[in-house]
């Protein structure tokens, strides 16, 4: 009955993909930038960087949402076991009588991971709250109820709407997992808005990392013993995806798995390393919060252009939590310190 249920709700909405894909046919081009633009790789690589140079706490909170919320939907994926939609129509028996309904593909579309919830939904919620909350905080108490509020949360909105139709446009997701994700990404952020991290140690970042490996094997250990194949997305993307080089190995769970884990790792050690103690004493202008900014994103964006070995799937993942273990540590211990030295900042005596 359930199985029943959930093709009704894929018919449903493959019709309403092929009307969107129709409709919107012209504005293809702003679908694929929106999808690019918000995809969750860009919650490390970018807004992690930029606001962390602005705003330290703000930019410690994006990381641990990043993570925490990246972490949950490759826990809630495996789990719930989505389909997508470009290769749903192909193994369905629904379409067995009749003709396969005109849904299109294009190169951002052959994700590797199972489609629900929405990573680019869950991800995009989580961080986008931490800053609207960031950025009301900054009003007066008076101020927080007014047109601006308003305002702030309706460009949330516009911009959750706006990434869960270029999914669903792309086929990558049914309108059903765009919304879960959303829902499950806002209480993410309420959770970590709610946590606090300042007192947290090294040995604890430690332990958290090798908890949310874990807690990650651990659920594919216990579905492999249940007689189920976690990585049977992977099967099916490479089965129904119109042109092999289109998929890739960086959108796959494990892919995912290992670069919030080397991403925490690494930030939990940069957090708790002498220069971020230093630094933490120095009283940074608007000038060097800048250079802080340009220096971390710049190095985010070079580090884009590196090609991970693909001889090995072992040595890729490896490599994969390695560099973001690097990369979270320069941006947030090195980069600053540098900074500090290079503009003469001195630290303040206790």
């Amino acid at each position: 009955m359930i199985a029943d249920a959930m093709d009704l709700v894929h018919e449903n909405s493959i019709s309403a993909i092929a009307l969107l894909q129709s409709r919107f046919q012209e504005q293809s081009t702003l679908m694929f930038m929106i999808s690019n633009l918000f995809d969750p790789r860009y919650a490390f690589l970018f807004y992690a960087p930029l606001l962390y140079s602005l705003d330290r706490y703000t930019g410690r909170k994006i990381m641990w949402v990043a993570v925490i919320a990246e972490w949950s939907n490759q826990i809630l994926k495996w789990i719930l076991h989505g389909e997508r939609p470009y290769w749903w129509i192909h193994e369905t028996p629904v379409y067995s009588n009749t003709t396969l309904p005109d849904v299109q593909q294009f190169k951002v579309t052959c994700e590797t991971g199972p489609g629900s919830p929405s990573g680019h939904a869950m991800v995009t919620a989580s961080v986008w709250y931490i800053l609207i909350e960031a950025l009301l905080k900054r009003q007066s108490t008076e101020s927080k109820g007014n047109i601006f509020s308003k305002i702030a949360w309706a460009i949330y909105t516009i911009i959750l709407a706006a990434v869960s139709l270029s999914r669903i446009y792309i086929a990558a997701h049914f309108p059903h997992q765009c919304v879960l994700g959303g829902i499950i990404g806002v209480a993410v952020a309420i959770l970590v808005s709610n946590l606090n991290t300042d007192q947290i140690s090294r040995r604890g970042y430690i332990l958290g990392s090798l908890g949310l490996f874990l807690s990650a094997m651990s659920t594919y250990a216990v579905l492999r013993m249940f007689g189920m194949n976690p990585m049977w997305s992977v099967d099916r993307a490479l089965k129904w995806c119109a042109k092999r080089e289109y998929v890739h190995l960086d959108t796959t769970p494990f892919f995912s798995m290992m670069r919030y884990v080397g991403f925490f790792l690494g930030m939990g050690i940069g957090l708790t390393s002498q220069y971020t103690h230093y630094v933490s004493k120095v009283n940074f202008n608007m000038t060097t919060k800048i250079v802080c900014a340009i220096l971390a994103v710049g190095i985010c964006k070079m580090y884009e252009l590196i090609k991970l070995p693909m001889y090995s799937t072992l040595v890729f993942y490896s490599m994969a939590m390695a560099s973001h273990a690097i990369l979270s540590y320069i941006i947030v211990a090195l980069v600053p310190y540098f900074v500090a030295r290079i503009s003469g900042l001195k630290a303040k005596s206790n």
